[in-house]
């Protein structure tokens, strides 16, 4: 009998998202997917979530034909420029997050990050508002408030499956 090599697996597509046509290439991507891995990276800062965490960079992983795809989020953008590609960012995380629809989100560990991520929901929606309304479209409006807050915590965290907690 005589031993067979294996080939490896072919490395993943990774993808760096930084833009609205990164977040249209993350979209198209995840629309056919039935499950999506989904990470975060938090740094020491001021502002943008909880205990003075800010998010990084959020990482997707899709099985995509006969490989993979791995999506890897810029968060850290600022200024004006930035808020309509964090807007567009928010808005397909929130969609993936919340929707009853496929792909179904699994993380790990994720629970804890559900809190800080949802905080950043909230202002990448506001900054979205904020950058309407001074383009002219119109007064930015206060996204919720606490209530709103946890709901949102609560929502992502019924929504996503976190594998530590299936371990546990």
């Amino acid at each position: 009998a005589g031993s067979r090599a294996c080939s490896p697996a072919p490395a993943p597509r990774v993808v760096w998202v930084g833009d609205a046509e990164g977040v249209r290439e993350m979209r198209a991507a995840l629309a056919g997917a039935a499950r999506v891995g989904i990470d975060t990276e938090w740094a020491e800062g001021e502002g943008g979530g909880v205990g003075g965490a800010v998010l990084a960079t959020v990482q997707l992983a899709v099985t995509e034909g006969s490989g993979e795809a791995a999506f890897v989020c810029d968060a850290l953008q600022r200024g004006p420029a930035a808020a309509q590609y964090l807007s567009a960012l928010g808005s397909e995380l929130r969609s993936l997050l919340l929707s009853p629809a496929p792909p179904l989100p699994v993380g790990f560990a994720f629970a804890a990050d559900a809190q800080k991520l949802a905080a950043w929901l909230r202002e990448a929606e506001a900054a979205g508002g904020e950058a309407e309304a001074a383009g002219g479209g119109g007064e930015a409006e206060a996204v919720g408030g606490e209530e709103e807050g946890r709901a949102l915590v609560r929502r992502i965290r019924e929504a996503t499956v976190d594998v530590q907690r299936l371990l546990g």
